[in-house]
């Protein structure tokens, strides 16, 4: 029998998405400190995970992500109850969920079993990502007081999620900012040279094609710059035939490749110039950070939030319409700004030098998300309810 606290980490599944990824990796670091179990409502797992923890599936065999509303809705009540028997059953002492209705979930779960202890985890900025329609603004404005602050502890990855969250959805429990780790690249730096103007200058993005991530802002920008500049797309989802169409009507068709999911992105993104990150709202963009890690100078939207914590240490910037602006470890964009993002990639292809130097300071700033690091302030907090 192990001495060790009993906690278990809540996701859906362990999928390509930012919280999914600061899962895996939570795996190999909170088992050199605790007895680990993971909690999922599908059995879903694409990316790694230690082989010390327990992983415990809701849905039955063979069960998969509903499309139908009502059903995925209905699916969710039963897993209250099976998440709640779960926790009982495997003597959880502390419970750690990640997003929305996981969080929703756990707050519910705390209500029969006061003696667990419940840490809360935002992902996103929720005045932005919760507006998409009328029925899910309405019910967030409901749910998200009302449930989480059943629990003792809650933490995003920026400091502006923890303020709306406050000022706008009366949060009230104790919060606090833990920024998403990254396991810090030690081989030879992606510094591509750019010798000659007339050479192919190679961009990459990547994440879910979905209208938040707003890929077709680098469409539209790519549109306005010479036939030499060249995009790669890494991620799937529901924007991919749009943004196929997107490609042919803008004349870009030889000069942008969607590439869907691949499992060896750091080897694909090493082969580019620079990377963006063109998102209307993020919690902590991990694609971004990890851009950094590999040594690729970034340009990112100036969104809510995580592009300003990361490239200014926060300091506020005012970006003028059509420009950028050099932040201490890239460069900024205002969102959906065409004209902006293309003067900034113009930039990089024209000033190699400088561009060679914002690799360097990207690299230097990722050092501050090495998952060791991180991992021992998961463990603080573990530790602290």
């Amino acid at each position: 029998m192990s001495d060790k606290k009993k906690i278990a980490l809540f996701v859906p599944a362990i999928g390509f998405g930012g919280a999914e990824k600061v899962v895996s990796l939570l795996t190999f670091e909170l088992t050199k400190y605790f007895d680990v179990t993971l909690i999922l409502l599908y059995n879903v797992i694409k990316l790694p995970i230690s082989d010390d923890v327990k992983v415990i599936v809701l849905s039955k065999e063979g069960e998969s992500f509903k499309t139908s509303k009502i059903q995925h809705y209905l699916d969710y009540i039963k897993f209250i109850f099976k998440y709640n028997k779960t926790l009982k059953n495997e003597n959880i002492e502390v419970v750690i969920s990640f997003m929305l209705r996981q969080n929703v979930m756990t707050g519910i779960a705390k209500m029969f079993n006061k003696n667990v202890k419940t840490i809360i985890s935002e992902r996103c900025f929720p005045s932005l990502r919760y507006k998409n329609n009328r029925t899910t603004s309405f019910l967030t404005q409901i749910i998200i007081p009302l449930f989480y602050n059943k629990n003792n502890k809650l933490f995003s990855n920026s400091i502006h999620i923890n303020e709306d969250l406050k000022n706008n959805f009366n949060v009230k429990i104790d919060s606090s900012v833990i920024y998403n780790p990254i396991v810090l690249n030690t081989e030879k730096l992606a510094i591509n040279n750019y010798n000659s103007l007339e050479d192919n200058f190679n961009i990459v993005t990547v994440g879910r094609l979905i209208p938040v991530k707003n890929q077709q802002h680098i469409l539209h920008s790519l549109s306005k710059l010479p036939q030499n500049f060249c995009l790669d797309v890494y991620g799937d989802g529901e924007l991919s035939t749009k943004l196929n169409m997107l490609s042919k009507e803008l004349s870009l068709k030889n000069r942008v490749h969607l590439n869907g999911n691949v499992l060896n992105i750091h080897y694909n993104i090493k082969l580019h110039h620079c990377f963006i990150l063109s998102s209307i709202s993020e919690g902590f963009p991990n694609v971004l950070l990890e851009a950094m890690s590999m040594g690729l100078p970034v340009i990112a939207t100036n969104c809510m939030s995580g592009p300003l914590e990361l490239l200014n240490e926060n300091e506020p910037v005012d970006i003028e319409m059509g420009t950028f602006y050099k932040a201490k470890y890239g460069l900024l964009v205002n969102v959906n700004d065409v004209e902006g993002l293309a003067q900034a990639l113009l930039f990089y292809q024209q000033h190699n030098e400088e561009r060679l130097v914002y690799s360097g300071l990207g690299y230097t700033r990722s050092k501050d998300y090495g998952v060791d690091k991180i991992g021992n302030q998961f463990k603080e907090l573990i530790e602290s309810v």
